[in-house]
């Protein structure tokens, strides 16, 4: 009887079913004893991966995309700025004429600028200079010999890097001249920047070591030898016996190779950021164990810069399409300062210094040479 009261009991047991605010039906279980019912099945705990929802598919397809578009839309327009660079622009003229409105560069210099006549190799060069000196060297300052300062030299002669002038070191000058009284400070305009004379190309000659002409429709004053044979020229014609020599950038090897040249006269080297390329240490093997190629420039571009240049050393052996290069890319780059696109934190007098020898006469033909017959590293030569 008890166990019959008992089964009677459970089935008598009521479920109450309530619908939830949400619309789901829940169940609750009654108890004669008054006790909360256990959970008739297993309890499923909320998963982490279901905590936060991740972005639907659709989403992430359209960031994709948006990607891919603008990689793309980026590709085509440094396609099209390459193409009119290098190709629509110098062959739109293919007889430029000379650039109006372009003066000598005398007329461009400051009160302080000095000029002084130089020779090399048959080509008369105007180089454009300022010095600065404090004072007289004081009797027994000089070296041993009776030479120069205390450390054996008479002047410390400073060499700009590219598109520089000696406006880049209109601070340094007075300071190294207060420091060291006596000695001559100078800095110089290396053609063809500043407001030194940009000679014209040879028009005739072999290239011979005594010739002007360093190479092809180049004159020698532009070429490595060249730059470091108006250095030593320079310092004959100032009367400067022996110098610390100091290049910044690409005045840097032009310093070195007029060390070089004469080391007797060169009594100090100083490179500052030198833009000097090295190639391989003899010796070096590559992955293969075969020796490597000695040289080779130090700088190993990929392939589309390597075809780059090659165009680009193409187009500036031609006299129409080289000018236009040279000119299209000096004007972007003015177009640029002025508008604050590069160097907008300069000054405006600063900017203007900069920009100045571009009024000089035939910088555009000396800056062509350059090209020709200037130096590049990386191009396995």
């Amino acid at each position: 009887m008890r166990v019959a009261s008992s089964v009677a009991a459970h089935r008598h047991s009521r479920t109450s079913v309530r619908a939830s605010s949400s619309g789901r039906a829940t169940s609750s279980t009654s108890s004669p004893s008054g006790c909360r019912p256990r959970s008739l099945g297993p309890t499923r705990r909320p998963s982490h991966r279901h905590r936060t929802a991740s972005p639907p598919r659709a989403a992430k397809d359209d960031l994709l995309a948006d990607l891919v578009f603008a990689l793309a839309t980026q590709a085509r327009d440094k396609i099209q700025k390459d193409f009119n660079e290098l190709v629509v622009e110098p062959f739109a003229d293919p007889d430029p004429g000379p650039l109006p409105d372009l003066v000598p560069p005398s007329q461009l210099a400051d009160p302080d600028s000095k000029f002084v006549a130089v020779d090399v190799r048959g080509t008369r060069v105007v180089v454009h200079y300022k010095e600065h000196v404090v004072g007289t060297r004081e009797p027994g300052d000089g070296d041993a010999d009776g030479k120069g300062d205390k450390y054996g030299v008479d002047a410390l002669v400073c060499l700009h890097g590219a598109n520089g002038s000696e406006f880049s070191f209109r601070r340094l000058l007075p300071r190294v001249a207060a420091a060291a009284p006596g000695t001559r400070c100078i800095a110089f305009d290396r053609p063809p920047y500043g407001l030194s004379t940009r000679p014209d190309p040879p028009t005739g000659g072999d290239g011979s070591p005594g010739d002007a002409s360093g190479s092809a429709g180049v004159n020698f004053v532009y070429t490595a030898a060249g730059q470091a044979e108006l250095t030593l020229a320079l310092m004959d014609a100032l009367g400067i016996r022996t110098a610390a020599l100091l290049g910044h950038s690409a005045g840097a090897p032009v310093a070195l190779d007029a060390a070089l040249v004469a080391p007797e006269r060169v009594r100090s080297y100083i490179a500052v950021a030198p833009a000097v390329f090295l190639g391989d240490p003899p010796g070096e093997k590559d992955e293969d164990g075969k020796a490597k190629k000695a040289g080779g420039g130090g700088i190993k571009l990929p392939l589309d810069r390597q075809l780059r240049f090659a165009w680009f050393r193409f187009l500036v052996s031609q006299d129409g399409p080289g000018l236009n290069v040279v000119r299209g890319n000096v004007r972007r780059q003015m177009a640029a300062i002025e508008e604050g696109r590069t160097y907008a934190d300069l000054p405006l007098e600063t900017k203007a210094a900069y920009m100045r020898p571009t009024r000089a006469e035939n910088w555009d033909v000396g800056l062509l040479q350059l090209f020709r017959g200037g130096a590049f590293g990386g191009d396995g030569e």
